[in-house]
């Protein structure tokens, strides 16, 4: 049974507001040394996530997924009493007003790519998704800020077979074009982009073009519509967000689009 399809129908469930894509380690670490740019509502506001995807992400050459995914582990021991750990539908539905986590990660090296490593970094260090890129070329592909036509690099195309066994889900933010086609080509199970927009309104790298929207539709998945200003075109308005939202709908699907703010490191705007 693949375990990591995305669900076709509807659940009746209590609703709640889930966001794709936070850099939550590095925004709390913002917290703590006072810097005005995120206020307490990051962790405990009323208008908070309810369930986050919290990244982890390859900030210097030296880091390692092992690490910064042990660092993460202390961020929800040092506060628990804001945040919870997610793991299973249950622990969403579950009574309980802290904000949840699910940890990502965003372009880091594997520690192996076979079905024991990673079932141990489901099971023991409880991550749920994972990029082949950040914001530059790795073992895996290549950046969207690198080569748009270079295509995936042989350990990538072996990763994703990998991942169709593995409860794991892939998100394709940051991948250049050509693999983002070809990572549909070969991952027969839906796909997350947990945040980006539409390069047709606002022409960045990070964002998606109509055919890529129009490709993530088809083949089944999430988008995440991200908030920084820059992607959604100048002020990070809520009208310029609105323009994004309605474009991925009509392209995608209504059923694809999400909220994947990008809030932690990335400066904001009105939003």
């Amino acid at each position: 049974m693949q375990v990591n399809r995305l669900p076709t129908h509807h659940v009746p469930r209590k609703s709640a507001f889930i966001d794709l894509h936070q850099d939550m380690l590095f925004g709390v670490a913002q917290l703590k040394r006072g810097l005005p740019t995120y206020s307490s509502n990051y962790l405990t506001g009323s208008r908070r996530a309810a369930v986050v995807w919290s990244s982890v992400w390859p900030c210097l050459p030296e880091g390692s997924l092992l690490h910064e995914l042990e660092a993460h582990d202390e961020l929800m021991r040092s506060n628990s009493s804001a945040l919870r750990l997610i793991t299973t539908v249950q622990d969403m539905d579950a009574d309980d007003r802290r904000t949840g986590v699910l940890p990502h990660s965003e372009g880091f090296l594997l520690p192996a790519v076979d079905s024991d490593a990673l079932d141990l970094l489901w099971t023991e260090h409880s991550l749920r998704s994972l990029s082949l890129t950040w914001n530059h070329e790795t073992a895996y592909g290549h950046s969207c800020y690198g080569d748009s036509a270079a295509r995936l690099k042989p350990e990538g195309r072996h990763l994703l077979r990998a991942l169709e066994q593995s409860p794991l889900l892939v998100d394709l933010a940051h991948l250049n074009d050509a693999g983002f086609y070809e990572a549909l080509e070969v991952y027969a199970p839906a796909v997350l982009v947990t945040h980006s927009s539409c390069r047709a309104i606002a022409d960045h790298p990070r964002g998606l073009t109509d055919d890529q929207l129009r490709a993530l539709g088809d083949h089944g998945g999430l988008v995440g519509l991200a908030f920084f200003p820059d992607f959604l075109g100048e002020r990070g308005s809520v009208s310029e967000a609105l323009r994004h939202r309605e474009r991925i709908a009509s392209l995608a699907g209504e059923d694809a689009l999400c909220i994947g703010s990008d809030w932690g490191s990335a400066g904001m705007g009105e939003l």
